[in-house]
Protein backbone atom coordinates (compact mmCIF):
# COMPACT_ATOMS: atom_id res chain seq x y z
CA UNK A 1 0.00 0.00 0.00
CA UNK A 2 1.26 3.65 -0.91
CA UNK A 3 1.88 6.07 1.50
CA UNK A 4 -1.00 7.89 0.19
CA UNK A 5 -3.46 5.13 -0.09
CA UNK A 6 -2.44 4.62 3.59
CA UNK A 7 -2.91 7.83 4.85
CA UNK A 8 -6.33 8.26 3.33
CA UNK A 9 -7.79 5.02 5.02
CA UNK A 10 -6.43 6.69 8.54
CA UNK A 11 -8.31 9.61 7.62
CA UNK A 12 -11.40 7.99 6.19
CA UNK A 13 -11.45 6.07 9.39
CA UNK A 14 -10.57 8.97 11.91
CA UNK A 15 -12.93 12.35 10.37
CA UNK A 16 -15.48 13.93 9.37
CA UNK A 17 -17.23 12.88 5.91
CA UNK A 18 -18.27 16.37 5.13
CA UNK A 19 -16.87 16.63 1.88
CA UNK A 20 -15.59 14.47 -1.12
CA UNK A 21 -11.83 14.10 -0.79
CA UNK A 22 -9.94 14.48 -3.23
CA UNK A 23 -7.55 11.13 -3.42
CA UNK A 24 -4.34 12.87 -2.63
CA UNK A 25 -2.27 14.16 0.47
CA UNK A 26 -0.65 17.07 0.60
CA UNK A 27 3.26 17.18 2.10
CA UNK A 28 4.07 20.65 1.80
CA UNK A 29 3.54 23.72 -0.03
CA UNK A 30 4.82 26.74 -1.78
CA UNK A 31 2.74 29.72 -2.79
CA UNK A 32 0.03 28.28 -5.56
CA UNK A 33 1.85 25.36 -5.79
CA UNK A 34 1.84 22.09 -3.26
CA UNK A 35 3.39 18.75 -3.42
CA UNK A 36 1.72 15.26 -2.22
CA UNK A 37 3.54 12.88 -0.01
CA UNK A 38 4.89 10.89 -3.11
CA UNK A 39 6.62 14.20 -4.62
CA UNK A 40 4.05 14.83 -7.35
CA UNK A 41 3.27 18.95 -7.59
CA UNK A 42 -0.10 20.54 -7.90
CA UNK A 43 -1.52 23.85 -8.55
CA UNK A 44 -3.48 24.66 -5.40
CA UNK A 45 -6.79 25.80 -7.02
CA UNK A 46 -8.99 24.50 -4.23
CA UNK A 47 -8.04 26.93 -1.42
CA UNK A 48 -11.43 28.58 -0.84
CA UNK A 49 -13.67 25.27 -1.75
CA UNK A 50 -15.17 25.10 1.39
CA UNK A 51 -15.72 28.49 2.55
Amino acid sequence: MSDTQNIIQQTEKRSAHNYYPLPIVINSGNGAWVYDVEGKKYLDMLSAYSA
